[in-house]
């Protein structure tokens, strides 16, 4: 039989990295997309050296998307592609919708456009927002809790569209927060980075960093490694519900005080913490019930998780 073909756009992310390798070493031919081609021989991009081909794209350029479908011929399409910074979206949020929203737009058009049967799986985001009813009966309103989360919402509401629209196979995931080793941003990639220094400034006699600042310790977060979020989207390309939103995560909820006391237990040098006293809300427990139904389950626990992302920022 022949090998399956998968892009996987976004394939310089975090993320990206993980599904490129995960999917060639399964024996997928994986096209991973990025937005400029990297050096040759840099070290950070040698596990594109795994995959079948890479093709640089901008997926804001339609005409580009557009020859990149026609040119790979993709049986599925992994669409992890995106703005994915909070922060940034509240000062330019016009390119935080350009890439989440018309990235997508982009995308599932360059699929239609080529007219040959492809699954999508779109990466959405468990920080999209329900739209809420207006006072007094009106019609409902956007209540978006800053522009990313208006940016992921409407990613959904148009891969939802183009299945009812276009009669498309397009299966949306909802990942809670991605954990592990590799380029990540996130809350305990960034601490993992300020244990290596606190590390190796306590081996080398230099002055420790300055204290980590957690918002508070109550606020609760659902952890979950990329390397499992990653099965879980290979189920849903193979067998998700077409417009269907699946949730993706541990199902256990942890605290910022938990994940403080983890590196604690794991660094090598006392850790030093600042804690403020934020009374934000927790973002509500998912309900996996879909994925798991397809049969999955995640396997890599927390602890393994946070010990190889300490890991791989040591050897940084």
């Amino acid at each position: 039989m022949s090998r399956p073909r998968l892009l996987v756009t976004g394939a310089g992310g975090f993320c990206g990295e993980h599904a490129c390798r995960y999917f060639s070493e399964a024996g997928w031919d994986v096209t991973a997309v990025v937005r400029r081609l990297p050096q040759p021989d840099a070290e950070e991009w040698a596990w594109l050296n795994a995959v079948h081909e890479v093709l640089a794209c901008d997926l804001a350029a339609q005409s580009e998307v557009l020859a990149l479908i026609e040119r790979a011929k993709p049986d599925y399409v992994l669409h992890l592609a995106g703005a994915n910074a909070v922060g940034a979206s509240w000062n330019d949020p016009a390119a935080v919708l350009q890439s989440n929203v018309m990235g997508t737009v982009h995308v599932l058009e360059g699929v239609r456009r080529a007219g040959t049967a492809c699954r999508v799986v779109v990466a959405g985001s468990m920080l999209r927002f329900p739209l809420a009813a207006a006072e007094h009966g009106g019609a409902e309103r956007p209540q978006p809790q800053h522009p990313y989360s208006l940016s992921k919402t409407m990613q959904v509401l148009i891969a939802q569209s183009w299945t009812s629209l276009y009669g498309m196979e397009v299966v949306i995931a909802e990942p809670s927060n991605l954990i592990g080793p590799g380029r990540s941003g996130g809350l305990c990639a960034l601490l993992a980075r300020y244990a290596a220094r606190a590390e190796q400034a306590a081996a080398s006699g230099d002055a420790p960093p300055a204290p980590f600042r957690l918002s508070s310790r109550s606020e609760q977060r659902d952890l979950l490694d990329v390397r499992d979020a990653i099965r879980a989207y290979e189920l849903l390309l193979r067998a998700g519900e077409s417009g269907r939103i699946y949730p993706v995560a541990s199902g256990r909820m942890r605290t910022l005080g938990d994940i403080a006391d983890a590196f604690d237990a794991l660094a090598q040098h006392p850790l030093q913490w600042e804690v403020g006293e934020s009374q934000a809300v927790s973002p509500a427990p998912l309900n996996c019930e879909g994925v798991i139904a397809l049969g999955w389950t995640p396997l890599i626990p927390m602890e393994q998780s946070l010990r190889e992302t300490l890991e791989a920022a040591r050897q940084r």
